[in-house]
């Protein structure tokens, strides 16, 4: 049976802040440095990683290298995981993006997976970028995977894998705490763990926050 971890870079200065991080950056916060160790504990206790591709932003890197020291997998980097290119809106707030591209806006709002912000791309984009590195993956002899990207990447890999259309798509959600498990054998099938409690059956979505266990959403 082949695992893989889906895994979110810890909560950084800009998640707080509410800002379009994009291909920017900001440090994680005190509290990003602690769900990464929470997840590699977790990774530790659930056996052995064979294998570790990380998003090249530093964001993502802080995080692997704080799991690392736990799981002491070989770690390759992967312009595949990168966040989604959000152009012109990289480092504004939401408030800021509704003041400065009005029409733009309420386009994502009207197909948040096919819409482009203005020199960004699309989740249909992201897709096309990650099929062939997901092939490759489910494709490797590893039996456990750790991936280390961001929210929009997440949503788009796990897409891919467990066949979601565009609408199911854009509805998965993946908080700094919280660290997906895909596994495959006869069937996909995937999990959540929660600053290292569960496993919980299936994705978090937005407006499940009544329905799952409680998490800090910084933004």
């Amino acid at each position: 049976m082949k695992q893989i971890f889906i895994i979110r870079h810890g909560q950084t200065e800009w998640n707080l802040a509410r800002r379009m991080q994009g291909r920017l950056d900001s440090p994680l916060t005190h509290t990003g440095m602690e769900q990464a160790h929470s997840h590699g504990e977790l990774l530790k206790g659930l056996g052995r990683v064979e294998a570790m591709f990380v998003s090249p932003s530093g964001r993502a890197r802080e995080t692997a290298y704080i799991i690392n020291s736990y799981v002491r997998a070989p770690v390759s980097f992967e312009d595949a995981l990168l966040e989604r290119d959000v152009g012109l809106w990289s480092g504004l707030t939401v408030d800021e993006l509704e003041d400065a591209f009005p029409q733009a806006w309420r386009s994502r709002m009207e197909d948040p997976f096919n819409h482009r912000p203005p020199e960004g791309e699309s989740l249909a984009d992201m897709d096309a970028r990650c099929a062939g590195f997901l092939d490759s993956v489910l494709a490797s002899p590893a039996e456990s995977i750790a991936l280390v990207t961001h929210q929009v990447m997440s949503r788009v890999i796990l897409g891919r894998l467990l066949g979601l259309n565009p609408q199911e798509t854009v509805q998965v959600i993946h908080p700094n705490e919280a660290l997906y498990r895909v596994t495959a054998a006869d069937t996909l099938e995937v999990s959540y763990f929660v600053e290292g409690r569960g496993p919980f059956g299936g994705l978090l979505r937005r407006g499940d926050g009544e329905t799952i266990p409680p998490l800090n959403r910084p933004g």
